[in-house]
């Protein structure tokens, strides 16, 4: 839902959800609609496997159903977006595995992109919209110095 505010602690986890009073009603009613079907983001396919990566090139996807068995096989259950517009060889060793290089890396077959930002905020936003993430923030102790934007699987 993206009315949805969280509230995190220090740990970076969310303590408190403030929501509008219409949807708090509706939860409170047991209404189904509050957890709405994935919706339709205009760069995921319609069976909603496929993300466009709008600057990875003519034929860039980002493979959700590859990047959920990358993520089970490497134990990660939530990961730091990390997005940032530098050059792939900018990015501390201990940030490789945050979700920006990880599509750098694994899901751009054309070198030229490879330096290009891909973890826009639309694709964030197609990847939520599949109902396979969410966003959060999360604490990377010696990753980051603070609680950083971060996406989780849903269970």
């Amino acid at each position: 839902m993206n009315s949805v505010q969280f509230i995190h602690g220090e740990n970076g986890e969310a303590i408190f959800a403030v929501m509008p009073i219409a949807a708090y009603r509706d939860l409170v009613a047991g209404r189904s609609a509050l957890e709405p079907a994935a919706q339709a983001h205009p760069l995921v396919n319609e069976d909603q496997t496929m993300i466009k990566l709008p600057y990875g090139g003519l034929n860039a996807y980002l493979h959700v159903p590859d990047l959920l068995n990358y993520l089970q096989k490497h134990g990660i259950k939530h990961l730091a977006i990390n997005q940032r517009a530098q050059v792939y060889a900018a990015y501390p060793e201990n940030q490789l595995m945050t979700l920006d290089p990880i599509i750098r890396r694994e899901f751009i077959d054309d070198l030229r992109y490879k330096n290009t930002m891909q973890a826009t905020t639309e694709v964030i936003d197609a990847l939520v919209s599949t109902g396979k993430f969410r966003r959060c923030k999360q604490r990377y102790e010696g990753v980051f110095t603070r609680a950083v934007n971060a996406v989780e699987l849903v269970d």
